[in-house]
């Protein structure tokens, strides 16, 4: 039985420490188990075919890791409410509320955190909080501008915009919603 090199565990730990932290100790193990059973095996023929390369983890921007610092959330609430690989994010997170006004409110904080994470700004364009309000069922055709003006200490500007940037009361209200959907 060979054992594996230096070089190769090196390797399994790069690997491991790459991943969001609850995905580290199962990855390492898995890894580990499986370089020490192929040193048991003689090795397999050369596969003709190429393997696509796993998907690079997420990184998170600068912008939303200074967010999360300044609202003493960890990073991994993050993935409690996003699923991310490589450069894409996917939303997972289910709002509490029924009242639509108050859902409104919280896919614009919500869609701007995604915003970030993908773009690097805290912002949102109302066309695409519009579908994801009808997408939800939580869009109320009539008041939906009036919905947001009601609200819009928490955003830079909402009369005659295309896009909705947090204020720093947004941020503040954001991260509240953050630690509401992730408790």
């Amino acid at each position: 039985m060979d054992l594996p090199s230096v070089d190769q565990l090196k390797e399994i730990v790069e690997l491991a420490e790459s991943l969001p932290e609850r995905y580290r100790e199962s990855c390492f193990e898995l890894l580990l188990s499986n370089l020490l059973a192929s040193a048991r095996q003689p090795p397999l023929p050369e596969p003709t075919l190429e393997i696509a390369a796993s998907p690079e983890p997420f990184v998170v921007p600068i912008d939303v890791r200074a967010f999360l610092s300044q609202y003493g959330i960890p990073e991994e609430a993050l993935w409690k409410v996003f699923v991310g690989s490589g450069t894409d994010i996917r939303p997972i997170y289910k709002l509490k509320t029924t009242k639509k006004a108050e859902a409104q409110i919280q896919l614009a904080l919500m869609m701007s955190l995604e915003g970030a994470l993908s773009i690097g700004k805290f912002e949102v364009t109302v066309d695409d909080l519009r579908k994801r309000c009808a997408d939800e069922k939580t869009y109320d055709s009539p008041n939906f501008m009036r919905n947001l003006k009601l609200k819009e200490d928490l955003f830079k500007a909402v009369d005659d915009v295309t896009s909705l940037a947090l204020s720093p009361d947004g941020k503040s209200e954001l991260a509240e919603l953050v630690e509401s959907l992730t408790a």
